[in-house]
């Protein structure tokens, strides 16, 4: 248990706003060609209005410092039914569609999206990721059996750190570019 964070859910505007400002820095447009092969990045950039919808009607989670109420880093919780509202998902929805048709993983089982993970700079490398990916698991292994989430395969510290909080490897793509579909089971 890391005791210089707190994982909880996204309770406010200041929260929601906070999670906009980590995304807009750490934007693929908004960083070196560097500092994406060393620090990872995130791809999409969503408004205040699509934090509150995609969500519902769970909540996104947020890590701040122990004692403070500033957020450090999130991962975004994502249900089906937001499919249609960010377009450059569509791709993974039909992949996910496409691995239930088959019988694979997650046929059968309760998903939902974790829409993106990011951490501030000064707070990496200190398990900020399991924390939130135990708060996941502890507040969402009600509802769900598996939380599923794509990666672009240039990430390769955002692969890594999925790899090491356990998830597998459910499906690769390309569209537009590679993408790797990976998958957590909560149930275990």
């Amino acid at each position: 248990m890391n005791s210089q964070y707190t994982a909880r859910f996204a309770s406010s505007d200041a929260d929601l706003r906070r999670i906009l400002e980590l995304q807009r820095v750490n934007l693929t447009s908004s960083i070196s060609p560097g500092e994406r092969a060393s620090e990872g990045f995130v791809t999409l950039r969503h408004d205040h209005a699509l934090l509150r919808e995609i969500c519902r009607p769970h909540r996104h989670i947020v890590a701040t410092s122990a004692g403070g109420n500033e957020v450090v880093a999130y991962a975004l919780t994502m249900m089906e039914q937001a499919r249609g509202l960010i377009p450059e998902l569509g791709h993974m929805f039909d992949r996910l569609d496409a691995i239930e048709r088959r019988g694979g993983p997650p046929a059968g089982v309760r998903w939902y999206v974790m829409g993106q993970i990011c951490v501030d700079k000064t707070h990496r490398s200190r398990g900020v990721v399991d924390l939130l990916y135990r708060a996941h698991r502890e507040h969402m292994s009600k509802h769900f059996d598996m939380v599923v989430t794509v990666i672009d395969a240039e990430n390769l510290r955002s692969m890594r750190a999925h790899e090491k909080a356990g998830f597998v490897t459910l499906d690769e793509y390309h569209a537009g570019r590679d993408w790797r579909l990976v998958g957590l089971d909560l149930r275990v």
